[in-house]
């Protein structure tokens, strides 16, 4: 709880310079964001060596997993503002052995190898299978959706074969936790 307390005092600092979370999100970190995020780490069952977060934003879900979750945590995202939070996040929390800033498009980053991918308020699921495909074959992906997660799978579907389900989430009523396995590119 001390290590969230120091992430919120970061958030709100830096949310006075830049647009890391909607501020109207501000009042409801807790729930909105970190019990959000700490919800994927009740799903993951068997010690993970490598994550892969694309489109780390404010670290969500990924700064929260790695406090909650041993492994590896790479975490890509483009905007270099955006970057300098996590970098200072990430000494703050005491998680520079564990994680990794990737300050770049998912589409230049060299394979990683992920064993789970993760995002969150990304991007359409058939555009995240695209970008981390190359990065996690055989990988499972915890996703969190909204209230689209149904037709973002049905979209999916038109160029990509996977096993999913869709577990509802503990912090929103309308919003969906997509788990999905063996994804591959339909020929």
């Amino acid at each position: 709880m001390e290590k969230l307390d120091i992430y919120l005092s970061l958030l709100i600092d830096w949310q006075t310079r830049m647009n890391l979370v909607a501020s109207s999100t501000l009042d409801v970190v807790w729930e909105r964001h970190f019990a959000d995020s700490a919800q994927l780490s009740k799903l993951v069952t068997t010690p993970v060596e490598r994550w892969l977060d694309l489109g780390s934003g404010a670290g969500f879900p990924a700064l929260v997993l790695a406090l909650f979750c041993p492994g590896t945590f790479h975490l890509v995202e483009a905007t270099a503002k955006k970057c300098r939070f996590l970098s200072e996040a990430v000494e703050r929390l005491d998680l520079e052995a564990r994680v990794v800033i990737h300050n770049r498009r998912i589409e230049a980053l060299p394979a990683v190898a992920a064993d789970i991918i993760t995002a969150r308020a990304c991007a359409s699921l058939g555009q995240l299978f695209a970008w981390g495909l190359p990065h996690g074959r055989g990988a499972r992906w915890l996703l969190l959706k909204g209230r689209s997660a149904l037709d973002e799978v049905a979209a999916a579907r038109a160029m990509f074969t996977f096993d999913c389900s869709l577990i509802a989430s503990r912090t929103d009523p309308e919003a969906r936790i997509i788990d999905a396995k063996r994804v591959r590119r339909r020929q």
